[in-house]
């Protein structure tokens, strides 16, 4: 109501003017009007409200004295006391404003900085940040009205980076997918063995981005998968690395039985090509390439094995055309228990399973499971197939009886 009663008085003075040449103090008017004007535009009537009331009061004060009382020296007075008051409002506003200012940028460029905006609207949440800088420089600098100025644009670029930002939020959601796909994979092997920390870490963490992502805390998500991601992928290196150096492991024993075996002259290519896979597993697992070289340690095993089974083929196929023990099988096969057998030892028959043997003198012959795990298998070491396959009989694996028939295992493909 005041505002509108101050520009009444001044369409009334400028009919005054028209209708008579009294002097007027329009530059003191004017001056004290723009004045609070000023005020007005750094909220004043908020931040010094007494100051600014003051202010517009005396303007009134001084038309009144001017229209009503013809006081030109007292309206002149009075117009210079608003003006004065004006000022007093506006320097005292004018900090506060651009000061709150600041402070709404800060705040829209910290709620930027929670979704990420930094990494997901990199130019919008840059050129935030610097003209959030030159606002401060110049409230140092006490030039409020540039500081605001500069504050609002820094506030609205933040606002605008932020719903940039939550527009690509997927791209969190697609690195969570890529750590659970990963995880899956260390999930298929013995990780808890190799790599149990790196996996409980990076399950965590990639919860808790799972969690951010809900609640649209992407800086925290970001960070959170990201140290998922570090883990995940250290899991999988320790995890495939102590999984493929132990299938390498095996494939070499197989292969290496397979090369003193009796199938190594009978099955020349596969055993050739045992070694070849045997060799791409070694150069595959140097690599990183651990899945590629388990697969190749499986067929260098696959191939050891067929090795193995041709030479065991070979070797019975020998035995049955010159065996000249026929009497032991021939009481092998009347009686079941296999104990009373007159055999002088050795080879007696086989079934799908089992070569069956019976054991010779140890005075005679020195006979031991590793003599006869060397000779099925031309590996001493392969002793305990047999011992395993006969724990029925055999309770103490360096105690084995002449007389005795015992099982062989066949190496199956």
């Amino acid at each position: 109501m005041k505002l509108k009663s101050i520009t009444g008085i001044v369409l009334l003075l400028t009919f005054f003017l028209a209708a008579c040449e009294s002097k007027i103090p329009i530059k003191e008017l004017s001056k004290a009007r723009e004045a609070i004007d000023l005020a007005r535009s750094v909220k004043a009537d908020q931040y010094s409200p007494e100051e600014f009331k003051e202010a517009n009061d005396q303007l009134v004060k001084a038309h009144e004295l001017l229209i009503k009382d013809e006081k030109l020296d007292d309206s002149i007075k009075n117009s210079e006391q608003s003006y004065a008051k004006a000022m007093e409002a506006y320097n005292k506003s004018a900090v506060l404003y651009a000061a709150d200012a600041i402070k709404k940028a800060d705040e829209a460029i910290a709620a930027a900085d929670v979704v990420y905006a930094e990494k997901l609207s990199p130019d919008l949440y840059a050129q935030s940040r610097e003209l959030y800088t030159s606002a401060n420089e110049k409230f140092e600098s006490k030039d409020y009205m540039a500081s605001y100025a500069l504050s609002d644009e820094s506030y609205k670029k933040a606002v605008k980076a932020k719903e940039e930002s939550l527009d690509g939020k997927n791209q969190l959601q697609v690195k969570i997918d890529e750590v659970h796909s990963l995880l899956s994979k260390v999930e298929q092997y013995d990780y808890e063995e190799y790599a149990a920390e790196n996996y409980n870490i990076a399950a965590a963490k990639t919860e808790e981005a799972e969690k951010s992502f809900g609640s649209d805390t992407l800086k925290e998500g970001f960070e959170s998968i990201e140290t998922a991601r570090i883990n995940a992928d250290e899991a999988y290196k320790k995890t495939m690395d102590g999984v493929t150096t132990g299938k390498i492991a095996e494939a070499e024993d197989v292969v290496g039985e397979a090369e003193n075996s009796n199938g190594a002259s009978v099955a020349e290519e596969d055993l050739a090509a045992a070694k070849e896979a045997l060799n791409n597993a070694k150069s595959l697992k140097s690599s990183g390439s651990y899945e590629e070289s388990i697969t190749y340690a499986n067929e260098a095993i696959r191939l050891g094995n067929n090795v193995i089974e041709e030479g065991s083929k070979a070797a019975v196929a020998s035995v049955k055309n010159n065996k000249t023990d026929t009497d032991a099988a021939a009481v092998v096969d009347k009686d079941k228990s296999k104990d009373k057998v007159k055999s002088k030892g050795g080879f007696v028959s086989e079934d799908e399973n089992y070569f069956y043997y019976k054991v010779k003198t140890w005075e005679k012959y020195e006979e031991c499971l590793s003599r006869i795990a060397n000779e099925y298998y031309k590996n001493a070491k392969a002793w305990k197939r047999i011992y395993n396959a006969n724990k029925d009989r055999i309770k103490n694996p360096d105690l084995i009886r002449p007389g005795w028939i015992i099982k062989v295992p066949k190496i199956k493909k």
